[in-house]
């Protein structure tokens, strides 16, 4: 047993815990901030204005809940359908027929 240190006890491996609990998280935070500072996940392309025009274009129409139970991106829609001048309503309904959430009924 060192002078310094005292006995292991449980009050000093809390404080151990504790620590190493505050450095994984900075560290994880530090992590993720680094991995998207291009503005995207790693390992993937953003796609161009166009693209994300067609691919929401293509969810709408296909009914794909990605489209219909995200306003982020019928906002994105909304806001490139107005670049690219194409005819879509400001804010669109949900097809009829479609569950209000993917496993259907009420939440």
């Amino acid at each position: 047993m060192s002078k310094h240190e005292g006995r292991l006890s449980g009050k000093r491996y809390g404080r151990m815990l504790d620590h190493a609990l505050t450095r994984y998280q900075e560290m994880r935070d530090h992590c993720v901030d680094e991995m998207l500072a291009d503005g995207y996940p790693p390992f993937s392309v953003p796609l161009t204005p166009a693209e994300q025009f067609q691919r929401l274009l293509a969810w709408q129409s296909s009914n794909d809940p990605r489209y219909w139970q995200d306003p982020a991106a019928q906002q994105t829609f909304a806001r490139l359908a107005m670049r690219f001048g194409a005819d879509v309503p400001a804010l669109p309904t949900m097809p009829a027929g479609q569950p209000a959430y993917p496993g259907g009924g009420i939440v």
